[in-house]
């Protein structure tokens, strides 16, 4: 190759006049020294020298040899820029700003810009690095992509052996900002059974003592943070398990199963006490500790106990508190706590528990296991749980770091939030049907109510219009909660009609439409509701139904929709606040809304039944309506009943209806019943 013309490409020589100098970087062809000169090929930029091991038919094939340079340079050049984008410094405050990350503290940990940064933060923090490894290979696997705003800032964070109060949109991705870095942080169990199944062994007589604890405040969340740690540790070894589930901290069974009303009793005040932590008034917080031992010596789950090393423990506060007291899981080695959704674990319901667990932390706590490395997330953070934060959390050296993502009260930017005024209660279903009819309804569907009994009654209505419905709620056990959300999963139910239990964490693939059929208590309410849809960055709607009797609380609402980016007319923003007075006795007490039946529903309920039943009894003919309700849908208790007969076999009217059989009585109005509901 003409070496000048090469370095003099798109110039213009006078080559007589400069032949001399010109000669200086020419090759004479029969020079022996260039012939056999042996250049590396990386200092070989003119191709002089010929590959020393080149086949015949390459070195005569000036395109072939031509073609092999310009791969290996290309090859050469990749490696190179692959190496200066891992070196290549981030700009952490651009970074900060793109993902609207607000750190507040001392000496304040740098956020983590990707998951491969999260080795050599873990590998500094004394983690071994195939743990940690093998934890960001689980991370691309499962499909998960760059981290989001509060992924960054609590890795970081964490990874630094500090505390952390993090608020963040719903749908951000909490779940994840904590589980990454405990699973970093925490070696693998030398146990050889597999996460995804805790096997029993005989003796259980050691106490649990996990290394990090999750606290949640209703057991559905509890279930999907274990579906979500197990899924990216994946086989590498952790050990993640949920308290009272799969024989994990359940004492051996030394006696027979206690049968009877008591033990009935206990078993549905214990579910309930973990739904809601007795928010809606169901449980009886006296008798709670027999309670649980009744569940633990009756329930189905206590005839396998599980003993062998847990990395993570998650758990309930009431069911934590019973295992404290009973001296099956002590927390004086635990490294991290965690309180999800922490705002909601400081309110008056839980506050006495969540107090015991700090406590216990810092129990007959070695000295050489140093102090626990708390870490508080939700997506609402009002101020009077901040103050709490402050007293609980200290952090290691430069203490609590504040993390704020996008607005502190607000919703996501991607759902679509809209209010509806519906003028009186009796407008609110004929309002729900226009809906349905004018194709808005678009399932899966969630309908959010403020009573376990306008839940029952809002399902059968829809049930009675048509609507693939069913009901979620603190007076079901959890194994039928446990089935109404693997049929709304599943897409066998279209629309799922909640309380506030449901409002708070849970994720549901997929839903598109939110609808607020009672007017929320609060604000951090309004937030967890709509929460449910637009996760993820997908896009989700949210109509919210408003009466005269809500107008003054309209306001609160509005700012929400303001701070999210959402139109809102002039004259919403012309409302007046409500004072703090009204916000206090709102949440305490909602307002009293007539039974859904009883506007324009397909029946009356009984004398005593619903809200307004209690005080008078139905309309006239409503009685007339009622019964002939109850005569199409199967009973009282609707087509949930009869659901219900079907899911688990014999139930006590299965029962008395073979017992009328046997002795020859009444067999011709079951049929009837029947045929009525087959039509």
């Amino acid at each position: 190759m003409d070496a000048f013309r090469t370095l003099a490409g798109g110039s213009r020589f006078d080559r007589k006049r400069f032949q001399s100098d010109i000669g200086h970087f020419q090759v004479a062809k029969q020079d022996p020294v260039a012939s056999t000169s042996t250049l590396p090929t990386e200092l070989d930029f003119f191709g002089v020298a010929q590959p020393a091991a080149a086949e015949p038919g390459a070195a005569s094939d000036p395109k072939a040899a031509k073609k092999e340079r310009k791969r290996k340079r290309a090859s050469e050049a990749a490696k190179t820029d692959a190496a200066a984008v891992v070196a290549a410094p981030v700009d952490l405050a651009a970074l900060a700003r793109k993902h609207k990350i607000k750190l507040t503290g001392l000496d304040l940990p740098d956020p983590v810009p990707s998951v491969e940064a999260v080795i050599e933060r873990a590998v500094a923090a004394g983690s071994a690095r195939a743990d940690v490894e093998a934890l960001v290979r689980n991370w691309r696997a499962i499909g998960m992509k760059d981290p989001t705003g509060v992924q960054m800032a609590a890795w970081g964070t964490m990874l630094a052996n500090r505390d952390i109060l993090a608020c963040a949109p719903t749908g951000s991705g909490k779940t994840f900002s904590f589980i990454l870095p405990l699973l970093a942080l925490l070696p693998r169990s030398l146990a050889a059974s597999s996460p995804a199944t805790l096997s029993s062994t005989a003796s259980s007589s050691a106490p649990l003592r996990p290394r990090a604890v999750i606290i949640e405040p209703t057991r559905e969340l509890a279930m999907q943070v274990l579906r979500e740690a197990r899924r990216l540790a994946g086989d590498a070894g952790w050990k993640v398990a949920v308290l009272g589930e799969e024989g994990v901290g359940v004492q051996a069974k030394k006696e027979g199963k206690k049968k009877g009303k008591k033990g009935k009793k206990g078993k549905k005040a214990a579910d309930v006490a973990d739904a809601v932590g007795a928010v809606e008034g169901e449980a009886d917080h006296a008798d709670a500790p027999e309670q649980a031992a009744e569940v633990s010596e009756g329930g189905e789950k206590a005839d396998a106990s599980y003993d062998g090393p847990i990395d993570i423990l998650i758990t309930t506060p009431l069911r934590l508190v019973f295992a404290l007291k009973a001296s099956t899981v002590p927390l004086s080695t635990t490294s991290h706590l965690i309180l999800d959704e922490a705002d909601k674990l400081f309110e008056l319901n839980f506050l006495e528990q969540t107090d015991e667990i700090l406590a216990a932390c810092s129990k007959d706590r070695p000295a050489e296991a140093g102090d626990v490395r708390k870490g508080m997330f939700s997506a609402t953070m009002p101020s009077s749980v901040e103050e709490l934060a402050k007293g609980v959390m200290a952090g290691a050296g430069g203490g609590m770091v504040r993390a704020i993502v996008g607005h502190k009260e607000a919703a996501t930017a991607t759902i679509d939030q809209s209010l509806s005024f519906v003028n009186t209660e009796d407008h609110k279903l004929l309002s729900l049907r226009s809906l349905i009819t004018s194709g808005q309804f678009t399932p899966p569907v969630l309908i959010f109510v403020q009573s376990i009994q306008r839940a029952k009654e809002l399902a059968n209505e829809l049930i009675f219009d048509g609507i693939n419905a069913d009901a979620i709620h603190a007076d079901r056990t959890s194994e039928e909660r446990d089935q109404v959300v693997a049929r709304f999963a599943e897409g066998k139910v279209w629309c799922l009609i909640c309380t506030d239990v449901m409002a708070r964490g849970v994720d549901f693939k997929g839903v598109k439409l939110v609808i607020n059929y009672d007017f929320p208590q609060s604000a951090m309410s309004y937030i967890h509701r709509i929460g449910r849809t637009g996760r993820a960055g997908k896009a989700g709607r949210a109509v919210t139904f408003f009466t005269k009797a809500d107008a003054g609380h309209l306001k609160t609402i509005v700012n929400v929709m303001r701070a999210s980016g959402c139109a809102v007319p002039d004259w919403m923003l012309a409302l007046p606040n409500p004072s703090q007075d009204a916000k206090k006795a709102l949440k305490l007490r909602p307002i009293g809304r007539k039974d859904i039946a009883r506007t324009s529903g397909s029946g009356v309920p009984e004398h005593g039944e619903g809200e307004e039943g209690k005080k008078k009894g139905g309309k006239k003919g409503g009685e007339g309506k009622r019964r002939k309700r109850e005569r199409v849908m199967g009973g009282k208790e609707g087509l949930f009943k009869r659901r219900k007969e079907d899911e688990k076999g014999a139930t006590a009217s299965g029962k008395k209806g073979k017992k009328d059989q046997a002795d020859g009585e009444r067999p011709v109005k079951k049929a009837k019943r029947e045929i009525t509901l087959d039509e």
